[in-house]
């Protein structure tokens, strides 16, 4: 029995025909998450809405103290993503780079999903959570000083007066 040979990269072509099948394949693929991913977004909102109906019920539909509303079943928190995220990169991460991880892991995101949401929940955790850089997020645990952030000036536009 003899050993199929395996091109290296010496034939251009064959790489480029293997380019070409990786390509080809990357798009099917693509083509049939796609409808799986609205699928699965349609039975998370499902699902919340549900929930919600079902605390609606319980007469639990009311804020809690501290404003949060009511509280998701345990470990549905975006902040017990987050520390389990940062727990296991080891290092503070940027807040572009932890809503991505979030959105990969299929947590819904609070609010519109867009960084400032994300920022907000995490600064009403200081217990948990401290800012170490410009966007860069990490655990108190961790010992790392915390840089707070700096006051921006908004330029204060004057009016022309009519004359």
């Amino acid at each position: 029995m003899s050993k199929p040979t395996v091109a290296t990269g010496d034939d251009p072509a064959i790489l480029a025909a293997w380019e070409k099948d990786a390509e080809a394949e990357i798009a099917g693929l693509s083509s049939q998450i796609l409808p799986l991913q609205a699928r699965l977004e349609a039975a998370r909102e499902r699902l919340d809405l549900i929930r919600r109906l079902a605390r609606l019920g319980n007469g639990n539909s009311r804020k809690t103290s501290e404003g949060h509303g009511p509280k998701a079943a345990p470990g549905e928190e975006v902040e017990d993503h987050i520390q389990q995220l940062l727990n296991a990169a080891g290092i503070p991460m940027h807040i572009g780079d932890i809503r991505q991880k979030l959105i990969e892991r299929g947590v819904p995101l609070p609010g519109r999903g867009d960084e400032a949401n994300i920022i907000l929940r995490l600064r009403r955790d200081p217990v948990r959570f401290l800012r170490t850089g410009r966007g860069m997020y990490g655990l108190v645990s961790w010992n790392l000083p915390e840089v707070p952030p700096t006051a921006t000036r908004r330029k204060v536009r004057r009016r022309r007066s009519s004359k």
